[in-house]
């Protein structure tokens, strides 16, 4: 099972992730999203407004992969997984409020994606799984 480790959590933090999604048919599709977050040691949340290309991607086939770099320190991750969206209940609530504080649109939807694969796509790594 794959864990994701402060050292992780911090670059994800700090870093823009962007959700790399595909239609059922494999078109591929890419998008920055801000609201990224380490949910615990094998979850990522993003906040899904928009509900355009990614949602409904999701909605199709939940296979996502998140990318966070950090180019000065030639650090980046790949996480892969399967995301589950979540329209209610305490964590769509306190992502709705964590949105509202940011002055962003509220979200339609919670994407949680359960972290199966990491890999270390940074120098030296060069695709190395680590987890």
């Amino acid at each position: 099972m794959a864990k994701i480790t402060d050292e992780m959590k911090a670059l994800i933090k700090e870093q823009q992730a962007f959700i790399a999604t595909a239609t059922p048919d494999g078109i591929p599709s890419i998008a920055p999203k801000g609201s990224t977050r380490v949910l615990d040691e094998e979850h990522i949340t993003f906040a899904e407004s928009a509900g355009k290309r990614t949602y409904e991607n999701i909605k199709k086939n939940p296979r996502v992969a998140i990318v966070a770099c950090d180019r000065a320190q030639m650090k980046c991750l790949r996480f892969e997984g399967k995301a589950e969206i979540i329209t209610s209940g305490p964590l769509f609530e306190k992502t709705q409020e964590g949105m509202k504080k940011m002055g962003a649109p509220p979200p339609q939807a919670v994407i949680k994606v359960k972290v199966e694969a990491i890999y270390d796509l940074g120098v030296p790594g060069f695709g190395k799984k680590i987890s």
